[in-house]
């Protein structure tokens, strides 16, 4: 055993004859033990190591490059379709996790990085630590524009618990990569058993892995979501609520919402497509003088509809009342079901992706629109929806977690056996 530079310490076995044994080195109350094989006279470090393991590379590379299709496929029919929501989601996150993992094991195998089986099981262990590792600028400067973003919020809106979204998922990201890069030098490193430190250490990374690529994925869709616009005209076109002013009138962020239904409807008809029937959604809050159904509707006659062309939906309070109530009075004003007809709605652009989430519960298909505003309500809306994904989907995200703990926990464990 030699010291070598940068305090690290070589540690080199002479084979004295054919077997297989452990070597076990003590170094201020840290334990590290090799599992040893000697073959005509070289030692090779972990004793499963064969002369296969080079076709488990390529099988793990094919394995994660079918998935990338699948989920890839999966993403571009849902686009396609229009069908935003935590199934695109899903569907992202997926492709995101595969994705990486494919070029990194791509890469591997194209360099020639990996020596053994036992290395690349060391490879698949570390995944999760290279994607943390690689994302963590990227990540921090997020988290850094997110509670910037919030501090103007709180300054234009006042101190409200919704408003504090990003100031608290950006201490948490930051709790769990404080926690990851300094986990070496925790007393729980010296305190726990190494296997299940180590073990520990791979289930945190992987979560913080699968945790970063669901909250790009929420950001990516609902993105999407914002900048889309239906190919045709609607048969109805429902405006969601969201304020007034002290003497009925819609407020600056209603009046866009409004506008961009009123300009889409003239797009539409000015095209060769038959008028809409607006439905402005939108209850009577108790510092309002009237629902904002109606004030909508007077500011829709105020521009040249017809009271004909109108159809009130004044009792919802949350956007998921707005989708299932006003289901019902299209359904009642058209004589038929929303599935038969065209239905799009109008909002606020950070606010499409839960309008279609909204939607899709009232069991209703929707193609959503949005009008533009201030840039620092955007990165409160994505963690919005994100928080939205965690509350509605908790389930599914935690047996997902906990199948791919224990894949990686199970071969993290392994690896400590080697």
């Amino acid at each position: 055993m030699t010291q070598g530079e940068g305090g690290f310490t070589r540690v080199t076995f002479r084979a004295v004859t054919d077997g297989k044994t452990e070597a076990t080195l003590r170094v201020e109350n840290k334990e590290s033990t090799w599992s040893l094989d000697v073959r005509d006279g070289i030692v090779v470090e972990g004793g499963v190591n064969f002369s296969g393991w080079k076709a488990i590379h390529i099988s793990v590379c094919v394995l994660l490059g079918v998935l990338v299709v699948l989920f890839a496929n999966a993403l571009v029919r849902l686009w396609r379709a229009s069908w935003y929501g935590y199934t695109m989601v899903a569907c992202g996150g997926a492709l995101l996790y595969c994705l990486f993992q494919f070029a990194l094991f791509l890469t591997l195998l194209l360099r020639g990085s990996t020596i053994d089986f036992s290395d690349l099981v060391s490879q698949l262990v570390y995944a999760a630590d290279w994607f943390v590792m690689l994302t963590f600028l990227p990540m921090g400067l997020l988290s850094l524009l997110v509670s910037a973003s919030n501090i103007s919020l709180i300054r234009h809106e006042g101190l409200r618990p919704v408003n504090l979204l990003g100031i608290a998922v950006s201490l948490t990201w930051a709790a769990a990569n404080i926690f990851f890069f300094t986990r070496a030098g925790t007393a729980y490193a010296y305190l726990a058993p190494y296997k299940a430190a180590y073990v520990f250490d791979t289930l945190v990374a992987t979560a913080i892995t699968y945790g970063e690529c669901l909250l790009l994925a929420t950001i990516l869709c609902a993105w999407l979501a914002s900048r889309h616009v239906p190919d045709h005209g609607a048969d109805y076109l429902i405006v969601l609520g969201c304020g007034l002013r002290e003497d009925g009138t819609p407020s600056p962020l209603l009046a866009g919402r409004v506008d961009r239904a009123l300009a889409f409807d003239e797009a539409r008809v000015a095209a060769g497509d038959a008028p809409t029937t607006f439905v402005p959604s939108g209850g009577q809050g108790p510092d309002e003088v009237v629902s904002e159904a109606e004030g909508m509707a007077g500011y829709l006659v105020a521009h040249g509809v017809p009271r004909e062309r109108i159809a009130l939906e004044g009792r919802s309070a949350t956007t998921r009342e707005n989708m299932a109530f006003s289901r019902e009075v299209i359904e009642r004003h058209a004589g038929c079901d929303a599935s038969e007809l065209s239905v799009a709605f109008s909002t606020t652009n950070y606010h499409v992706f839960r309008g279609y989430v909204s939607a899709h519960e009232a069991g209703m298909r929707v193609e959503g629109m949005g009008s533009r505003t201030r840039a620092y309500f955007w990165p409160n809306a994505f963690l919005r929806e994100f928080a939205g994904l965690l509350a509605a989907q908790w389930k599914t995200i935690l047996q997902v977690y906990l199948i791919l703990a224990a894949i990686y926990g199970v071969v993290a464990y392994a690896h400590t056996l080697m």
